[in-house]
């Protein structure tokens, strides 16, 4: 029955993440995990901690990653497969699993209220960098509900964002478990009054942020290719490129991940640089080939010049085949050559003084990965994407609302243009300014503002400490009142 329990625990928790937002749920599901492994804390064996919270594990990856089924039935010799999805779900379940029990284990005298979310917190970090990492768990999406919510991002950063909102869901069992509510209360007024002292000068520091702002015109072009499309040729799709120059007027164009017809040609490239206007820049999605070596790529396109970002952060499975020796059968799904790593700067010059960083699909969930000292003075991120492959459920809508978060943590708007959708326009505290459907076909124009200096505002290191200490401080708390 317990298992049952867990598996139904971890079904709902699912439904804390976009697109549902059904945040009240948290405030049920985690004092019931904190109620659940308290009143057993004793009698736990290892072994019952690994079956239960893989168990939970597979409860919400079931749920939450569905969707990765969906690329197996684009193409027909690869359906046969899809069953693969779930050696993933079943991988991610074990490894929570792991963490949790080995957590459980070294911090038993540890408080459950604080004990709970290291035990999720420290899972979604593990996660996000074992093997070839998978971010795309993170309970910093929960914000994403609300720009008001965002805006704490830029303060704790991604990791300590989802220890925040998970220690906030565990309160009521404070409530339902302790008879001394005056000293818990002075516990819950230091947790809550000095982060939002800490978001007050977050917002101090961002407000004399003094900046030029500066302005550029854009397009969008949300062209809803399919891959089973077979009215549209490469003939088809480039003259679908060259009406929208044609008819644009804006300085900068933008196409998603892998619009540019099949693998970049140099006569079509010039056909392409050709129907630009003078200061018009396009950029767009490509596959390229060089020194026997294939590129997902970003191509920056203008009348004096072509530059390209090759994309750097790659989807096992998707664009390359781990043991590719060892593993030959899966050929079929992978194809027999894999992409490369792109070796060049996460920055492209659109002029002088005005640039941006170049982002491929998958990259955005990669946090740590996408800026540095050089690459931070960067205008804008620009993110195109190709979601066609994620189908109509809910990866394409859990990839945009990363996205959002992104541009909120990173203090930088945000283009994405997706091939299908979701396509936006989201400025530095993720909220959303322009936006298209869902898998249709379509374009918009957008007078995009930003500051000259929007740099990344880094206090991640300082609040990593703070969070620490209040750790440390509310665990010799919780310590000292368990020996009396």
């Amino acid at each position: 029955m317990s298992i049952l329990i867990y598996f139904i625990l971890g079904l709902l928790t699912s439904l804390l993440f976009p697109p549902y937002f059904f945040l009240p749920l948290g405030f049920i599901i985690f004092p019931s995990l904190c109620f659940l492994l308290e009143s057993n804390k004793e009698n736990y064996s290892d072994k019952n901690i690994f079956n239960k919270f893989s168990i939970f594990g597979f409860g919400f990856f079931i749920s939450y990653l569905f969707w990765i089924k969906n690329p197996f039935f684009v193409f027909e010799e690869t359906k046969n497969f899809f069953l693969v999805f779930l050696l993933l779900i079943i991988f991610l379940s074990v490894i929570l699993g792991l963490i949790f029990t080995i957590i459980f284990k070294l911090g038993k005298k540890i408080p459950i209220i604080i004990l709970i979310p290291l035990m999720f917190t420290s899972s979604e970090y593990i996660i996000s960098i074992f093997f070839y990492g998978f971010p795309w768990f993170t309970f910093s999406l929960l914000l994403s509900s609300n720009e008001y919510l965002l805006f704490s991002l830029k303060s704790f950063g991604t990791l300590f964002s989802s220890y925040l909102i998970i220690q906030i869901f565990c309160i009521p069992f404070i409530f339902l478990t302790k008879e001394n509510f005056k000293q818990e209360l002075k516990y819950l007024a230091l947790f809550i009054s000095l982060p939002i002292i800490s978001l007050l000068i977050a917002n101090f520091n961002l407000e004399k942020n003094n900046s030029k702002i500066k302005t550029i015109n854009m397009e969008i072009f949300q062209l809803n290719f399919k891959n089973n499309d077979q009215f549209l040729t490469p003939e088809k799709k480039l003259q679908r490129i060259i009406k929208h120059i044609d008819e644009s007027t804006a300085d900068l164009l933008i196409f998603g991940e892998n619009n540019f017809p099949y693998l970049l040609d140099d006569l079509e490239l010039k056909i392409i640089k050709d129907s630009l206007k003078e200061n018009q820049t396009l950029i767009i999605g490509a596959t390229r080939y060089e020194n026997n070596k294939y590129y997902n790529s970003l191509v920056n396109i203008n009348l004096v010049n072509v530059t390209y970002f090759d994309k750097k952060i790659l989807v096992p499975f998707g664009e390359f085949l781990p043991l590719r020796d060892s593993l030959t059968f899966l050929e079929s799904i992978v194809g027999q050559n894999d992409y490369s790593k792109g070796k060049v700067e996460r920055i492209i010059n659109l002029s002088d003084n005005i640039s941006f960083i170049p982002v491929i699909c998958y990259e955005i969930v990669f946090y740590w990965k996408l800026l540095n000292k050089f690459n931070n003075k960067g205008n804008f991120i620009v993110n195109i994407t190709n979601d066609f492959w994620f189908g109509d459920y809910l990866g394409p809508y859990q990839h945009f609302y990363l996205t959002k978060i992104r541009a909120a943590e990173f203090n930088k708007p945000i283009i994405r243009v997706s091939n299908n959708g979701i396509s936006a326009v989201i400025d530095n505290n993720g909220a959303v300014l322009n936006k298209t459907e869902f898998n249709k076909a379509e374009n918009f124009k957008h007078k995009l503002l930003f500051k000259e200096n929007n740099n990344f505002v880094n206090f991640h290191s300082i609040f990593k400490i703070y969070l620490f200490i209040i750790f440390i401080l509310t665990t010799f708390y919780y310590l000292r009142k368990n020996d009396k």
